[in-house]
């Protein structure tokens, strides 16, 4: 089965993204090629082929979505032969520390007409103003529903009995070996509604923690797991707390899971606040309004992509690409 993570997500605290956490702190660093170039002009076909034709020849492969559009990859991972591929465009601009050492850039923007695509500048600023206004609606929703979902989480935590959760913690689960944390995000709202990738990583042993006191766990689990070969799945409208933790030593996965009951009442000092159920509620509904207006985000960001396709030498691409899949010798 393919893994398959989404390096940034759309969170209650703007667009965050953790694409130094492609490679996982504890493996050797990886070549990585730095696809640029507008929209439309090949860069997730590129990634596409790489990843089937590395599957298609028995390399285990990591696949990135986009926030954006989660049929689209950001990058693409082959840890056998420590290569990434990986889109350097914005809202995620990368370029290499040290290029022709640590990666090197592969510009396809190149190979667009740009003296005639110039003649559609209008359009273009306007379809890329209305994607602008489209995404400032729905992190306002995100960032509303997420300050009810830290308000939730606080009123637990003072309800919460910690020092036995801790205890619990400690007791119950190995800790990975010391190393660095990889964080990187399984659940994002996105065009298609809030999609959740946790299914592709086949965990061993997945242990749900239900109700908002599975949040406080977590964030306690985090604090445990720090410095550990950990890794760390972030709460999209709450990024500074985990939905999930992944210790791969033991293949055991914490996670999470919303709702407004809870079977972990023995950790419970006091009842839940109402307010709880209130704010969860009112969170989900804010949430669904934010995905619609990243639907129409994406409406958008494809009309732009219909105004570059015309203007691209796909043929001059084809030669480009072609060039560095002989090169990768997959």
């Amino acid at each position: 089965m393919t893994k398959k993570y989404f390096p940034g997500a759309n969170t209650g605290r703007g667009f965050i993204g953790h694409f130094e956490s492609i490679v996982p702190p504890w493996e050797k660093p990886h070549y990585t090629y730095i696809l640029k170039g507008g929209p439309g002009v090949g860069k997730n076909t590129l990634m596409k082929k790489v990843s089937c034709l590395a599957r298609a020849n028995g390399y285990a492969v990591e696949e990135f979505r986009c926030a954006s559009d989660p049929e689209s990859l950001d990058a693409v991972r082959i840890p056998k032969k420590g290569i990434v591929l990986l889109d350097g465009t914005a809202p995620h601009t990368i370029d290499p520390d040290i290029p022709g050492i640590e990666g090197e850039i592969l510009n396809l923007g190149h190979f667009l007409h740009r003296e005639a695509f110039a003649r559609r500048r209008g359009e273009l600023q306007l379809l890329l103003s209305e994607n602008r206004a489209h995404y400032n609606a729905a992190f306002a929703c995100l960032g509303a529903a997420g300050a009810l979902r830290r308000a939730a989480v606080a009123d637990v935590s003072k309800s919460a009995d910690l020092p036995m959760i801790r205890a619990f913690l400690r007791e119950s689960f190995s800790l990975s070996a010391p190393g660095g944390t990889r964080t990187l995000f399984l659940r994002t709202p996105t065009p298609g509604g809030v999609l959740d990738l946790r299914e592709t990583l086949g965990a061993e042993n997945t242990v749900l923690l239900p109700g908002i006191l599975g949040a406080v766990f977590l964030r306690e689990a985090a604090a445990l797991a720090n410095g550990t070969r950990a890794e760390v799945f972030p709460d999209f409208l709450t990024p500074e707390l985990p939905q999930c933790i992944r210790l791969p030593d033991s293949g055991t996965m914490l996670c999470a899971v919303d709702d407004t009951h809870t079977t972990l009442n023995e950790f419970l000092l006091s009842p839940i606040p109402e307010f709880v159920s209130f704010a969860l509620h009112e969170a989900d509904l804010l949430t669904a309004r934010a995905v619609e207006e990243l639907r129409l985000c994406k409406r958008t960001h494809d009309a732009v992509e219909t105004l570059y396709r015309p203007y691209v030498d796909y043929d001059r691409v084809d030669r480009e690409t072609g060039a560095l899949l002989e090169k990768l010798d997959l």
